[in-house]
C-alpha cells in the first residue's frame, strides 16, 4: 500500500509541474488592450545599462539598453512603473495618461540592507535580520566556473567551513558551520532546496543558483526544530527574470594536472638498489634475496642512471579534461513567469580509468491564475555517473588500507627484477604490495545516481495580509553501484574458504524516497497597528517521513580471467553467492508545528520569537517530542535621533538571539532490537539463520540538544563603502547522541551522554575601495576563530578511536577526554635515531647503554637493534628499559586555531577580475603516508620515499666497498649530520613526526574576462557576450609536506578527521569559457 502511494504521489507531482508548465506558456496569448511607454534611466555618472523595467503589480518588464533606454507595452490599467538596479534604490514612475517618455534618475543605495534573505518558511530583508545569517548571490557564484554549489561556498563565509576530502570531482565535501558539535555522529548541517531538506548539494549546478544563505545560530536555526543543531544551509534555485524571454548560454573547457605531484617522490633506481642491498645485509639474506633479483655488489654501478618506472605518473599523470555547458531559458507574463534549465558537466579525470559526468534538468514557475491566488512548482532531475575505482580505499571491501591505489603507486618496484618474473603474480605477495595498473584495474567501480525532485505550492490571501501557504513534495534517491575486486585485491585474497584467490563483483542498490508536506499560515498586522510598529505572525505544521531500503549482492568464485565489465555482465557466472541482502529501514517520520512571531517599532527596535515541536519515529513513546524555543533582539542604532548627523553612517545595528535546536541524526530503529536474514554454511541446522545485529537498542533515546547565544553588530560606512559584521558565539551540545561500545554478544549502543562547547568570534567585512563608472575595485574578507571543548562525557575516561591504516600496529591513534578538543591525535614521541653514542659495542653485539630505552617492541626488529634505527621517547613512568604502551601521549590535534578567504574583484573598461583566497591557521595533519612510504615493514623489494634514500639518512654500508660498517668511529663520521634514521622498522606506528602543521593560503581561484560592448553584441542580436579564463588551485603556500593539507581521508568515523592517507590528488585546472545571453 505504501509503495503504490509513493509511486501515486511522484506521478501525480511530476503531471501537476508539466500541466503547470503548460498552463503558464500558453496564459501568454491573452493580452490586454496596451500602450507604449518609452523612457531613459541614469544616475548620477549617466545612462545605466540592464537596468530592470517593470509594471507594477504585474511580472510584466524590460531591461535598459546600453544608453540606459527602454520600451515597454503596458495595459492600459497599469498605475506605475518600478525601476530598479542592484546597488541603487528602487524608483517608482507614476504613469499619466498623456505623457509616454519618461526620464528616471536612480539614487545609489545607501547599503544592501534591502537585499533577501531566506530564514526559514519565509523571506525577510537584510535590514530585519535578526539572528546570525551569511549569504552568497548568483553573481559571486557566477565570478568563476566550478562543478558544484559547495567549491563555490569555500572560504566566503565567516564561520563555514568547507573541505573537500579529496581531489576525486565526486568526494565528500565535509562542511561544518561554527565548528563540530557531535562526538560521534555526523556534523554536518541541514540542506534545505527550495524548501526541501536534502541529503546533499553536490549535485547541484552552480549556474541554477540564485542565493545560499546559511543560518549560524541557534535562534535562525530553531524553526528547524530537530535538524538545525548543526546549522542550516539553505539553496533557492533562480526563478523566471521580468522582462522579454531570455536565453543564457554559459560553456567552459579546459584541462587538469596533479597538483604539488613533487611532494611525494619515490626512491630512484640506484637509491632503491642501495636500500634493497643494505637491507639484505642487515638481514643476512644477501645471496639468497639481493644477488638473484639485482646481482652482485659488483653490478651496483648498472643502476646509477637507469631509468625508473614512475609509477605516480602513470597512475595519476593522465591529463584531465573539464566541459561543461548550461542552458537556461526564462519567460514571463501578465500572470505567470518560469525559468527552464538543461546542465551538463563532463570530467576525465587526472587517475586512469576514473571519469565523472552529471546532467541536471529543472523547472521553475509562478502562476498567478486570479488576484489572491498563486501557484508555485519546482522541478529538479539530477543524473550522476562514475567510472573508476576512487584512490583510498576507504569504500573497499573487507580492507580501509590494502588497496589503496597511491600506495602501490608509491612502493611498488621501480625497476622489473627476475625474481619478479616468476613470482610477482603470485598473490602470497600481494598483501605487500601490487603492480598500480593492476591495483586499478582490480579495484573497479562504477555507480549511477539520479535524484527527482518536485516542489508545488499553493497560496492564498484569504483577506488583506492573511496568507495561507500549502506545500506539497516529493524527493526520489537511487544510487546503484558496481563493485570488482580482482584476485590482487584484499577481498579476493580473503574470500570465503575455498574461493580465495578468484575474482569476486559486488551490487548494491540505495533506493530512497522523501514525502514532505508544510502548511503556513502567515498574518501582517499592518492595518491593524499604529504607524510605528509592525508585527508579523507565522504558524505552521510540517510533516516528512522518509522511507530507503538497500539491496546487496555479493558472489565469488568468478572465473580467474574476468575483468570489471565482464563480472559486471556476468555475475550469475560466480560459483558462490556469499550474500543476497535486501534491507528496509524503518521509516523516519517527523510530524512538527511550527511558530514565529517578528515585531518592530520604528524600524529602529526589533523583537523576535520562535517555537518548534517536533515529534520523531526514532525515539520511543515518552521522548518522541522535542521542544525548541528562540529569540533574539536587535537595535539600529542609525535610526537614532541623535545620530542622524553622522551621515556617514549608513547602517548600525547590534543584536543579540539566544536559542535551542535539536539533532536526531541516528539510524531509525535504534530504540527496538532488530534482526536480520543471513547465509552461512558454518553451521549445521541449516543455511539461513536469524539473528540480531550489532548494535544493542536503547529505548531511553532522547533528543540532542544545542543552545546558542549570539551577540553581533552590523555596520555600513561611507555609502556602503565599507560594511560588515562581528559576531560572538557560545553553542552547548548536550545528552550528546553518542555511539558507545559495548560488550555481551553486541559491539555498540546509541546512548545520550556528554556535552561540547563551541565558542568564537567571526568578522566580515567588504570594502568597495574604488567605485568609479567605468572601473572599480573592491575586497571582501572574512576570518572565524572557533575554539571547540569537550565539556562533559557522562562519567567515561575517554573514547577511542582508530583511524584504520595499520591496524594491527596501532589500537587506537584518536582519544576524546573531557576538558580537551575534538581531534587529539594520540601516539608516540619521535625522538629521532639511536646513534653510536647510545651503544657500547663489544666487537659482535651492539648493547643500549644503560637509561636508554629500547623501541623494539613497538617498532619491531628483522636484525639486531643498531645505530641508525628510529627512536622513541620514553614519557612514562614504567619499565625504563623498552619503551611500551603506556608511552603513548598527545601528539597533534586537527583543529584550526581561525579559518577564512578573501577576494579582490575589479572592473574597467569591460574587462573583469577576481582573485578568490582561501586560508586556515594553526590545525595539523596526521601525515599517515608519510608512516607508510618511509618504512619497508618486513617487505624486501618495497621502495620508500626518497627522503629516506641512503645518502639522506643513516646507512650501515660503506658504499665505496660494500661492506657492513661496525666500526663505532668510522659508523659515526659516515653519518655525521644526517637526521633520518634507517627504514627497516617492521611496524607502523602513529608518532610525532608525522604530524604536521596543516596551516595554508590558498589561491583557489582567478579569473580574467572581458565583456563585449553591447553596441557590437547588438548586431548580432545578443544583449550580452563575454570570454573568460579561469585558473584554479594555483598555488597554496604551506609548510605540510604532503600533497595537499585540505585532506581528510578516514571518514568511517568522524573521531578521526585530519589524516592524509593514500589520498586521490588534488589537481590544478586551467579553463576557458563563453558566457551569452540573448
Amino acid at each position: 500500500m505504501t509503495e503504490k502511494f509513493y509511486s501515486f504521489t511522484k506521478t501525480a507531482a511530476l503531471r501537476l509541474a508539466l500541466v503547470l508548465a503548460f498552463v503558464s506558456l500558453a496564459a501568454g496569448s491573452a493580452s490586454a488592450q496596451s500602450r507604449t511607454v518609452t523612457g531613459t534611466v541614469k544616475d548620477s555618472m549617466g545612462p545605466v545599462l540592464a537596468a530592470s523595467v517593470v509594471v507594477e503589480g504585474t511580472t510584466l518588464g524590460v531591461s535598459t539598453d546600453l544608453n540606459g533606454k527602454f520600451r515597454i507595452e503596458v495595459p492600459a490599467s497599469a498605475k506605475q512603473l518600478r525601476v530598479s538596479f542592484i546597488g541603487y534604490d528602487d524608483s517608482y514612475v507614476t504613469l499619466q495618461p498623456s505623457q509616454t517618455d519618461y526620464e528616471v534618475t536612480l539614487s545609489e543605495s545607501s547599503n544592501q540592507l534591502d537585499d533577501v534573505v531566506v530564514v526559514g518558511y519565509a523571506t525577510v530583508k537584510r535590514r530585519d535580520v535578526v539572528g546570525s545569517v551569511s549569504s552568497i548571490n548568483s553573481e559571486a557564484l557566477t565570478q568563476m566556473p566550478v562543478a558544484s554549489v559547495s567549491e563555490a561556498m569555500s572560504g566566503r563565509m565567516a564561520g563555514v567551513q568547507v573541505t573537500a576530502t579529496e581531489g576525486d570531482p565526486d568526494a565528500d565535501v565535509r562542511i561544518r558551520v561554527r565548528g563540530t558539535g557531535s562526538i560521534t555522529q555526523d556534523s554536518s548541517p541541514l540542506y534545505i532546496v527550495d524548501g526541501f531538506p536534502v541529503e546533499s548539494i553536490s549535485d547541484i549546478p552552480a549556474s541554477d543558483i540564485q542565493s545560499i544563505d546559511v543560518l549560524k545560530d541557534a535562534f535562525s536555526t530553531a524553526i528547524y526544530g530537530s535538524r538545525g543543531a548543526n546549522g542550516v544551509i539553505i539553496v533557492t534555485t533562480k526563478s523566471g527574470e521580468s522582462g522579454r524571454i531570455t536565453v543564457n548560454y554559459n560553456i567552459y573547457g579546459g584541462v587538469k594536472n596533479m597538483a604539488n605531484k613533487d611532494a611525494l617522490v619515490p626512491q630512484n633506481t640506484y637509491d632503491f638498489v642501495r636500500t634493497q642491498y643494505e637491507y639484505s645485509v642487515l638481514k643476512g639474506n644477501t645471496k639468497s634475496y639481493y644477488t638473484p633479483n639485482y646481482g652482485t655488489w659488483e653490478d651496483m654501478d648498472l643502476y646509477r642512471n637507469m631509468p625508473a618506472n614512475d609509477w605516480v605518473e602513470q597512475v595519476f599523470g593522465r591529463t584531465g579534461t573539464v566541459f561543461d555547458h548550461n542552458l537556461s531559458v526564462s519567460g514571463n507574463g501578465d500572470k505567470y513567469k518560469w525559468t527552464a534549465s538543461y546542465s551538463h558537466h563532463d570530467e576525465k579525470t587526472i587517475m586512469i580509468g576514473s571519469d565523472y559526468k552529471r546532467n541536471n534538468l529543472s523547472f521553475k514557475g509562478q502562476f498567478k491564475p486570479v488576484k489572491r491566488v498563486s501557484i508555485d512548482v519546482n522541478v529538479r532531475y539530477s543524473d550522476v555517473h562514475v567510472t573508476g575505482s576512487g584512490a583510498n580505499g576507504l569504500n573497499d571491501r573487507g580492507s580501509q588500507s590494502g588497496n589503496s591505489r597511491l600506495k602501490n603507486a608509491i612502493v611498488y618496484s621501480p625497476i622489473p627484477r627476475y625474481a619478479a618474473i616468476i613470482e610477482e603474480d603470485n598473490p602470497d605477495d600481494y598483501s605487500n604490495y601490487v603492480h598500480p595498473i593492476q591495483a586499478v584495474r582490480e579495484n573497479d567501480s562504477r555507480y549511477n545516481r539520479t535524484t527527482w525532485n518536485a516542489n508545488a505550492a499553493f497560496q492564498w490571501e484569504i483577506i488583506d495580509n492573511l496568507r495561507l501557504r500549502i506545500e506539497a513534495g516529493l524527493d526520489d534517491y537511487k544510487q546503484v553501484k558496481d563493485r570488482f575486486y580482482g584476485i590482487s585485491s584484499y577481498a579476493s585474497r580473503y574470500a570465503s574458504a575455498g574461493y580465495q584467490n578468484k575474482p569476486l563483483a559486488e551490487w548494491e542498490g540505495i533506493y530512497r524516497d522523501k514525502i514532505r508536506n508544510t502548511n503556513t499560515l502567515q498574518y501582517d498586522f499592518k492595518k491593524l497597528l499604529p504607524k510605528d510598529h509592525n508585527l508579523n505572525l507565522l504558524v505552521g505544521m510540517e510533516y516528512l517521513r522518509t522511507s530507503q531500503n538497500t539491496m546487496n549482492t555479493v558472489v565469488e568464485g568468478l572465473p580467474d580471467f574476468f575483468d570489471s565489465n565482464m563480472a559486471w555482465k556476468f555475475m550469475a557466472s560466480g560459483e558462490h553467492p556469499l550474500s543476497v541482502a535486501n534491507k528496509y529501514a524503518n521509516d523516519d517520520i517527523l510530524f512538527s508545528f511550527f511558530g514565529r512571531a517578528n515585531y518592530d517599532y520604528k524600524g529602529k527596535y526589533m523583537v523576535s520569537a520562535t517555537m518548534r515541536a517536533d515529534g520523531s519515529s526514532k525515539f520511543a513513546k515518552g521522548n518522541q517530542w522535542g521542544y525548541f524555543p528562540s529569540v533574539a533582539a536587535s537595535w539600529r542604532l542609525s535610526g537614532e535621533e541623535w545620530l542622524k548627523d553622522a551621515t556617514w553612517i549608513d547602517n548600525l545595528k547590534i543584536r543579540y538571539s539566544f536559542g535551542t535546536a535539536g539533532n536526531n541524526n541516528i539510524p531509525s530503529g535504534q530504540t527496538q532490537t532488530l534482526f536480520s536474514a543471513s547465509q552461512t554454511s558454518w553451521i549445521s541446522q541449516g543455511s539461513v539463520i536469524w539473528s540480531n545485529g550489532t548494535t544493542m537498542s536503547n529505548p531511553d533515546l532522547k533528543w540532542e540538544t544545542t543552545y546558542s547565544h549570539n551577540i553581533g553588530i552590523d555596520f555600513g560606512f561611507w555609502n556602503s563603502r565599507l560594511t560588515g559584521s562581528v559576531e560572538l558565539y557560545q553553542s552547548n551540545t548536550k545528552d550528546l547522541l553518542i555511539k558507545f561500545p559495548v560488550t555481551g554478544g553486541y559491539s555498540e549502543q546509541y546512548r545520550n551522554l556528554g556535552e561540547v562547547q563551541n565558542r568564537g568570534i567571526e568578522v566580515t567585512l567588504g570594502a568597495a575601495l574604488v567605485r568609479k563608472e567605468k572601473w572599480g575595485i573592491n575586497f571582501d574578507a572574512n576570518i572565524s576563530f572557533n575554539k571547540n571543548e569537550v565539556v562533559d562525557l557522562g562519567g567515561l575516561d575517554q573514547i577511542t578511536a582508530s583511524a584504520g591504516m595499520f591496524s594491527t600496529e596501532i589500537g587506537y591513534d584518536y582519544i576524546v577526554k573531557k576538558g580537551r578538543p575534538l581531534g587529539d591525535i594520540y601516539g608516540y614521541v619521535s625522538q629521532g635515531m639511536y646513534t653510536v653514542d647510545d651503544f657500547d659495542y663489544d666487537g659482535k653485539t651492539w648493547t643500549l647503554k644503560e637509561g636508554i630505552a629500547s623501541s623494539e617492541d613497538i617498532l619491531g626488529k628483522d636484525y639486531g637493534l643498531r645505530p641508525g634505527a628510529p627512536r622513541l621517547a620514553k614519557v612514562s613512568d614504567d619499565d625504563p628499559t623498552k619503551i611500551t604502551t603506556n608511552d603513548i601521549t598527545r601528539i597533534g590535534n586537527t583543529q584550526p586555531l581561525f579559518t577564512g578567504g578573501f577576494s579582490l574583484t575589479a572592473y574597467a573598461y569591460g574587462f573583469d577580475v577576481a582573485a578568490n583566497f582561501t586560508y586556515s591557521y594553526g590545525n595539523e595533519i596526521y601525515n599517515a603516508n608519510k608512516i607508510e612510504f618511509s618504512t619497508t615493514k618486513t617487505t624486501q623489494g618495497q621502495n620508500v620515499l626518497n627522503t629516506m634514500a641512503p645518502s639522506n639518512r643513516w646507512t650501515n654500508i660503506d658504499w665505496a666497498t660494500g661492506e657492513l660498517v661496525n666500526d663505532p668511529a668510522l659508523l659515526a663520521q659516515m653519518n655525521a649530520g644526517k637526521t633520518m634514521w634507517t627504514p627497516y622498522s617492521t611496524k607502523r606506528v602513529a608518532q610525532s613526526w608525522a604530524i604536521e602543521d596543516g596551516s595554508f593560503l590558498r589561491l583557489a581561484s582567478l579569473t580574467i574576462g572581458y565583456t563585449v560592448p553591447e553596441h557590437l553584441t547588438r548586431k548580432i542580436r545578443l544583449t550580452r557576450v563575454r570570454v573568460y579564463a579561469t585558473g584554479t588551485n594555483l598555488f597554496c603556500l604551506t609548510p605540510y609536506t604532503g600533497y595537499d593539507p585540505e585532506v581528510d581521508t578516514r571518514r568511517a568515523t568522524p573521531l578521526t578527521p585530519g589524516v592524509d592517507y593514500s589520498a586521490f590528488p588534488k589537481s590544478r585546472s586551467w579553463v576557458f569559457g563563453l558566457n551569452l545571453s540573448f
